[in-house]
């Protein structure tokens, strides 16, 4: 049986078997979000688990942020040196094409692709092109 219980008091979890007391190799796990998933890291790499210690999201993505405080169905994240968004499912929500990107708030998220920045929609529509804009 795995349980997952804080490590410390800065809100890093690691999961542990109570016959053995056994460790994973995860270097962090977030907090756990509404939906009872938690972002974890391992080798520079990071996926997601659940309150079972099970991976639902694979450890293949270079970051991960989730704002589910801001309620957000994308999480922004990070593969090959590019930004782009996917579900709680590992669904490709926005193609992986941002040098840099925002979370969404309010239904639009700032993003830039070949040196332009944009504010684009949950459907990855230009809203309104940034530059050479005062902001």
């Amino acid at each position: 049986m795995k349980i997952i219980l804080p490590k410390d008091v800065e809100s890093i979890y690691s999961p542990f078997n109570y016959d053995n007391n056994i460790p994973t190799k995860w270097k962090e796990v977030a907090l756990f979000n509404n939906l009872n998933i938690g972002i974890i890291c391992v080798d520079g790499l990071c996926g997601a688990i659940n309150l079972d210690g099970e991976i639902v999201i694979p450890i293949e993505y270079d970051n991960l942020i989730n704002f589910t405080e801001l309620n957000n169905t994308h999480i922004l994240a990070k593969k090959d040196e590019l930004w782009g968004y996917i579900s709680w499912e590992n669904n490709t929500l926005i193609p992986f094409e941002y040098s840099y990107a925002s979370v969404f708030q309010n239904g639009k998220a700032k993003v830039c692709k070949n040196g332009r920045h944009y504010f684009i929609n949950e459907q990855n529509e230009i809203l309104i092109e940034l530059d050479g804009m005062k902001l």
